[in-house]
Protein backbone atom coordinates (compact mmCIF):
# COMPACT_ATOMS: atom_id res chain seq x y z
CA UNK A 1 0.00 0.00 0.00
CA UNK A 2 1.05 3.57 0.09
CA UNK A 3 2.64 5.52 2.44
CA UNK A 4 -0.15 6.46 3.82
CA UNK A 5 -1.12 2.95 4.44
CA UNK A 6 -5.12 3.68 4.41
CA UNK A 7 -6.78 0.60 3.72
CA UNK A 8 -10.29 0.49 2.66
CA UNK A 9 -12.49 -2.59 2.15
CA UNK A 10 -14.95 -1.62 -0.30
CA UNK A 11 -16.26 1.78 -0.74
CA UNK A 12 -16.48 4.17 2.48
CA UNK A 13 -18.66 6.92 1.82
CA UNK A 14 -19.71 9.81 4.20
CA UNK A 15 -22.28 12.52 3.18
CA UNK A 16 -20.59 16.13 3.40
CA UNK A 17 -23.14 19.07 2.46
CA UNK A 18 -24.97 16.68 0.60
CA UNK A 19 -22.16 14.97 -1.57
CA UNK A 20 -21.19 11.63 -1.30
CA UNK A 21 -17.79 11.42 -0.79
CA UNK A 22 -15.51 8.48 -1.60
CA UNK A 23 -12.28 8.29 1.25
CA UNK A 24 -10.69 6.10 -1.39
CA UNK A 25 -11.20 8.74 -3.65
CA UNK A 26 -9.42 11.30 -1.08
CA UNK A 27 -6.77 8.71 -0.28
CA UNK A 28 -5.99 8.86 -3.81
CA UNK A 29 -6.14 12.37 -3.93
CA UNK A 30 -3.65 12.32 -1.21
CA UNK A 31 -1.24 10.20 -2.76
CA UNK A 32 -1.06 12.04 -6.08
CA UNK A 33 -0.33 15.32 -4.01
CA UNK A 34 2.39 13.07 -2.45
CA UNK A 35 4.10 11.54 -5.57
CA UNK A 36 3.17 14.56 -8.24
CA UNK A 37 3.12 11.18 -10.56
CA UNK A 38 -0.25 9.20 -11.67
CA UNK A 39 2.17 6.49 -12.78
CA UNK A 40 4.34 5.87 -9.89
CA UNK A 41 0.86 6.62 -7.52
CA UNK A 42 -0.79 4.03 -8.99
CA UNK A 43 1.85 1.58 -8.81
CA UNK A 44 2.02 2.25 -4.83
CA UNK A 45 -1.65 1.80 -4.38
CA UNK A 46 -1.40 -1.69 -6.27
CA UNK A 47 -4.09 0.63 -8.79
CA UNK A 48 -4.07 0.80 -12.41
CA UNK A 49 -3.18 3.69 -14.10
CA UNK A 50 -6.57 3.87 -15.88
CA UNK A 51 -8.07 2.92 -12.40
CA UNK A 52 -6.69 6.39 -10.96
CA UNK A 53 -7.51 8.32 -13.72
CA UNK A 54 -11.04 7.64 -13.45
CA UNK A 55 -10.75 8.58 -9.79
CA UNK A 56 -9.09 11.47 -10.31
CA UNK A 57 -11.73 12.50 -13.15
CA UNK A 58 -14.60 12.14 -10.52
CA UNK A 59 -12.80 14.24 -8.23
CA UNK A 60 -12.47 17.12 -10.83
CA UNK A 61 -16.59 16.62 -11.13
CA UNK A 62 -16.65 16.76 -7.74
CA UNK A 63 -14.71 19.80 -7.10
CA UNK A 64 -15.46 21.44 -10.57
CA UNK A 65 -11.67 21.94 -10.85
CA UNK A 66 -8.82 19.97 -13.01
CA UNK A 67 -7.12 19.49 -9.17
CA UNK A 68 -3.56 18.55 -11.30
CA UNK A 69 -1.86 19.78 -14.20
CA UNK A 70 0.28 17.58 -16.43
CA UNK A 71 4.14 19.01 -16.26
CA UNK A 72 6.89 17.65 -18.19
CA UNK A 73 7.65 15.45 -14.53
CA UNK A 74 4.39 14.51 -13.51
CA UNK A 75 1.58 16.52 -12.46
CA UNK A 76 1.23 19.78 -10.57
CA UNK A 77 -1.21 21.26 -7.78
CA UNK A 78 -3.66 23.69 -8.92
CA UNK A 79 -4.13 26.53 -6.24
CA UNK A 80 -7.58 24.95 -5.25
CA UNK A 81 -5.94 21.64 -4.77
CA UNK A 82 -3.01 23.23 -2.67
CA UNK A 83 -5.99 25.11 -0.58
CA UNK A 84 -7.48 22.22 0.14
CA UNK A 85 -4.15 19.86 0.63
CA UNK A 86 -3.12 20.37 4.47
CA UNK A 87 -6.74 19.96 5.20
CA UNK A 88 -7.31 16.47 3.42
CA UNK A 89 -3.75 15.48 4.74
CA UNK A 90 -5.00 16.30 8.61
CA UNK A 91 -8.22 14.36 7.97
CA UNK A 92 -6.48 11.28 7.38
CA UNK A 93 -3.12 11.55 9.32
CA UNK A 94 -6.08 11.73 12.08
CA UNK A 95 -8.17 9.02 10.85
CA UNK A 96 -4.95 6.93 10.39
CA UNK A 97 -4.00 7.58 13.92
CA UNK A 98 -7.29 6.77 15.55
CA UNK A 99 -8.03 3.04 13.78
CA UNK A 100 -4.34 2.03 13.76
CA UNK A 101 -3.46 -0.76 15.71
CA UNK A 102 -2.45 -0.34 19.62
CA UNK A 103 0.50 -2.91 18.76
CA UNK A 104 2.73 -1.79 15.77
CA UNK A 105 4.90 -4.36 13.76
CA UNK A 106 7.19 -2.71 11.77
CA UNK A 107 7.67 -6.47 10.30
CA UNK A 108 4.10 -6.53 8.42
CA UNK A 109 3.64 -2.20 7.91
CA UNK A 110 4.30 -1.11 4.57
CA UNK A 111 4.85 2.59 5.30
CA UNK A 112 7.04 4.77 2.83
CA UNK A 113 8.31 7.54 5.13
CA UNK A 114 9.77 10.58 3.49
CA UNK A 115 12.36 12.20 4.84
CA UNK A 116 14.79 15.10 4.42
CA UNK A 117 18.41 14.99 6.12
CA UNK A 118 20.85 17.68 5.92
CA UNK A 119 24.03 17.61 3.63
CA UNK A 120 26.29 17.40 6.47
CA UNK A 121 24.66 14.09 8.10
CA UNK A 122 23.51 12.69 4.62
CA UNK A 123 26.70 11.04 4.05
CA UNK A 124 26.06 8.53 7.10
CA UNK A 125 22.58 8.77 8.07
CA UNK A 126 21.17 8.28 3.82
CA UNK A 127 22.76 4.80 3.96
CA UNK A 128 22.47 4.06 7.94
CA UNK A 129 18.52 4.96 8.21
CA UNK A 130 17.50 2.72 4.62
CA UNK A 131 20.10 -0.27 5.75
CA UNK A 132 18.05 -0.19 9.29
CA UNK A 133 14.69 0.37 7.87
CA UNK A 134 15.28 -2.54 5.14
CA UNK A 135 16.01 -5.02 7.94
CA UNK A 136 13.63 -4.01 10.67
CA UNK A 137 10.89 -3.40 8.26
CA UNK A 138 10.78 -5.52 4.99
CA UNK A 139 7.49 -3.63 3.45
CA UNK A 140 8.84 -0.22 4.41
CA UNK A 141 9.97 2.20 2.36
CA UNK A 142 12.11 5.27 2.65
CA UNK A 143 12.00 8.17 0.31
CA UNK A 144 14.98 10.95 1.10
CA UNK A 145 14.45 14.57 -0.48
CA UNK A 146 16.60 17.22 -0.99
CA UNK A 147 16.67 19.50 2.15
CA UNK A 148 17.38 23.01 3.25
CA UNK A 149 15.56 24.41 6.23
CA UNK A 150 13.07 26.79 4.57
CA UNK A 151 12.24 23.57 2.06
CA UNK A 152 11.74 20.93 4.64
CA UNK A 153 9.89 23.51 7.28
CA UNK A 154 7.22 23.79 3.56
CA UNK A 155 7.09 20.22 2.93
CA UNK A 156 6.19 18.89 6.51
CA UNK A 157 3.30 21.88 6.74
CA UNK A 158 2.26 20.83 3.32
CA UNK A 159 2.12 17.22 4.24
CA UNK A 160 4.66 16.15 1.80
CA UNK A 161 7.50 15.69 3.97
CA UNK A 162 6.90 13.40 6.97
CA UNK A 163 10.30 14.62 9.29
CA UNK A 164 13.36 16.16 8.80
CA UNK A 165 17.00 16.51 10.30
CA UNK A 166 18.77 20.06 10.20
CA UNK A 167 19.46 22.62 12.49
CA UNK A 168 16.09 24.89 12.26
CA UNK A 169 16.65 27.70 14.69
CA UNK A 170 13.29 28.93 14.62
CA UNK A 171 10.28 26.41 14.03
CA UNK A 172 6.12 27.18 14.03
CA UNK A 173 4.20 25.59 17.46
CA UNK A 174 2.42 23.16 14.97
CA UNK A 175 5.90 21.61 14.51
CA UNK A 176 7.97 18.98 17.21
CA UNK A 177 11.82 18.55 17.49
CA UNK A 178 13.14 16.07 18.94
CA UNK A 179 16.99 17.69 19.66
CA UNK A 180 19.85 15.29 18.32
CA UNK A 181 23.81 15.84 18.55
CA UNK A 182 25.57 19.10 18.93
CA UNK A 183 28.52 19.70 16.80
CA UNK A 184 31.03 22.69 15.94
CA UNK A 185 32.00 24.34 12.39
CA UNK A 186 35.77 23.43 11.35
CA UNK A 187 38.05 25.40 8.54
CA UNK A 188 39.19 22.60 5.84
CA UNK A 189 42.32 23.46 3.81
CA UNK A 190 44.71 21.70 1.55
CA UNK A 191 47.73 19.60 3.28
CA UNK A 192 50.92 22.41 2.99
CA UNK A 193 48.34 25.42 3.23
CA UNK A 194 50.09 28.61 4.60
CA UNK A 195 47.45 28.58 6.91
CA UNK A 196 47.39 25.39 8.55
CA UNK A 197 50.98 26.41 10.49
CA UNK A 198 48.99 29.30 11.93
CA UNK A 199 45.61 31.47 11.35
CA UNK A 200 44.66 34.27 12.76
CA UNK A 201 41.30 36.43 12.76
CA UNK A 202 43.10 38.81 9.94
CA UNK A 203 44.37 35.76 7.98
CA UNK A 204 40.91 34.29 7.73
CA UNK A 205 39.02 37.06 6.70
CA UNK A 206 41.73 37.98 4.04
CA UNK A 207 41.89 34.70 2.63
CA UNK A 208 39.37 33.34 -0.32
CA UNK A 209 36.96 30.85 0.51
CA UNK A 210 34.08 28.26 -0.60
CA UNK A 211 30.79 28.56 0.85
CA UNK A 212 28.40 25.45 1.48
CA UNK A 213 24.53 26.78 0.55
CA UNK A 214 21.97 23.86 -0.04
CA UNK A 215 19.91 27.23 -1.01
CA UNK A 216 22.36 28.92 -2.80
CA UNK A 217 22.25 31.94 -0.14
CA UNK A 218 25.49 33.81 -0.47
CA UNK A 219 25.65 34.06 3.28
CA UNK A 220 25.94 31.80 5.46
CA UNK A 221 26.37 31.00 9.77
CA UNK A 222 30.18 31.82 9.30
CA UNK A 223 29.57 35.28 7.63
CA UNK A 224 27.02 36.04 10.54
CA UNK A 225 30.03 35.33 13.11
CA UNK A 226 32.16 36.97 11.40
CA UNK A 227 29.77 39.92 11.59
CA UNK A 228 30.21 39.83 15.14
CA UNK A 229 33.39 40.67 15.21
CA UNK A 230 32.90 43.72 12.57
CA UNK A 231 34.85 41.58 9.72
CA UNK A 232 33.72 39.74 6.43
CA UNK A 233 35.21 37.75 4.27
CA UNK A 234 35.76 37.08 0.32
CA UNK A 235 33.82 34.01 -0.89
CA UNK A 236 34.48 33.17 -4.15
CA UNK A 237 32.88 29.96 -5.04
CA UNK A 238 28.84 29.13 -3.45
CA UNK A 239 28.45 25.73 -3.71
CA UNK A 240 25.31 23.29 -2.83
CA UNK A 241 26.85 20.22 -1.41
CA UNK A 242 29.92 19.71 0.89
CA UNK A 243 31.56 17.40 -0.96
CA UNK A 244 32.12 19.55 -4.02
CA UNK A 245 33.62 22.20 -1.84
CA UNK A 246 35.90 19.49 -0.64
CA UNK A 247 37.24 18.84 -3.63
CA UNK A 248 37.67 22.50 -4.78
CA UNK A 249 39.65 22.92 -1.75
CA UNK A 250 41.90 20.19 -2.20
CA UNK A 251 42.76 21.75 -5.44
CA UNK A 252 43.34 25.09 -4.46
CA UNK A 253 44.27 28.02 -1.76
CA UNK A 254 40.95 28.27 -0.75
CA UNK A 255 39.12 27.42 2.54
CA UNK A 256 36.15 26.05 3.44
CA UNK A 257 34.15 25.81 6.75
CA UNK A 258 32.49 22.80 7.38
CA UNK A 259 30.64 20.81 10.60
CA UNK A 260 32.94 18.28 12.06
CA UNK A 261 30.30 15.48 12.16
CA UNK A 262 30.59 16.05 8.10
CA UNK A 263 33.77 14.45 8.21
CA UNK A 264 33.21 11.12 8.61
CA UNK A 265 31.66 8.39 6.35
CA UNK A 266 32.67 9.04 2.62
CA UNK A 267 33.57 12.35 3.14
CA UNK A 268 36.78 11.14 5.68
CA UNK A 269 37.86 9.05 2.16
CA UNK A 270 37.84 12.38 0.57
CA UNK A 271 39.60 14.38 3.05
CA UNK A 272 42.41 11.49 2.91
CA UNK A 273 42.34 10.89 -0.86
CA UNK A 274 42.91 14.40 -1.16
CA UNK A 275 45.24 15.20 2.14
CA UNK A 276 42.80 17.77 3.43
CA UNK A 277 43.59 19.06 7.02
CA UNK A 278 41.20 20.44 9.36
CA UNK A 279 42.01 23.31 11.98
CA UNK A 280 40.02 25.92 14.53
CA UNK A 281 38.05 28.51 13.48
CA UNK A 282 40.00 31.92 14.63
CA UNK A 283 37.17 33.53 16.57
CA UNK A 284 34.96 32.39 19.19
CA UNK A 285 31.51 30.39 17.54
CA UNK A 286 28.00 28.86 19.13
CA UNK A 287 27.71 25.09 19.11
CA UNK A 288 25.47 23.57 16.34
CA UNK A 289 22.16 21.78 17.30
CA UNK A 290 21.19 19.22 14.67
CA UNK A 291 17.17 18.39 15.35
CA UNK A 292 14.54 15.63 14.01
CA UNK A 293 11.45 17.63 13.15
CA UNK A 294 7.89 16.21 12.30
CA UNK A 295 4.25 17.81 12.27
CA UNK A 296 1.60 17.82 14.68
CA UNK A 297 -0.64 15.50 12.26
CA UNK A 298 2.05 13.01 12.59
CA UNK A 299 2.95 12.61 16.30
CA UNK A 300 1.11 9.63 17.20
CA UNK A 301 1.02 7.85 14.77
CA UNK A 302 2.53 4.58 15.61
CA UNK A 303 4.26 3.91 12.14
CA UNK A 304 6.51 7.51 12.45
CA UNK A 305 6.89 7.04 15.89
CA UNK A 306 8.65 4.26 15.26
CA UNK A 307 10.57 5.80 12.20
CA UNK A 308 11.48 8.52 14.22
CA UNK A 309 13.37 6.51 16.73
CA UNK A 310 15.21 4.64 14.10
CA UNK A 311 16.07 8.17 12.69
CA UNK A 312 17.11 9.13 16.37
CA UNK A 313 18.93 6.29 16.90
CA UNK A 314 21.07 6.50 13.45
CA UNK A 315 21.83 10.35 13.92
CA UNK A 316 22.94 9.81 17.89
CA UNK A 317 19.85 11.05 19.26
CA UNK A 318 19.78 12.25 22.94
CA UNK A 319 16.66 12.47 24.68
CA UNK A 320 14.80 15.92 24.75
CA UNK A 321 11.62 16.51 22.74
CA UNK A 322 9.47 18.93 22.93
Amino acid sequence: MHASNLEFAGIVIIPVNNVRLDLNLVSILEAVMLERNVTREAASLAMTQPAVSNALRRARRLTNDDLFIKVPDGVRPTARMMAMWPEIHRSLAVLRASIAPQHFDPRADSTTFRIAVTDSLASQAVSGITLKLSEASPFGRVVFSHHTNASSLEAIERGTLDCAVGMFPTLPHSVHVHSLRADHYVCVMRRGHELGRAMSLDAFAEARHVLVSPSGQDMGIVDSWLSLHGRGRSVVAVVNRFADALRIVADSDLLVCVPSDLLHGQSRKLMVKNKLVTRDLPFAVEKLLYKLIWHERLHAHPAHQWFRSLVAEVCGATVRDR
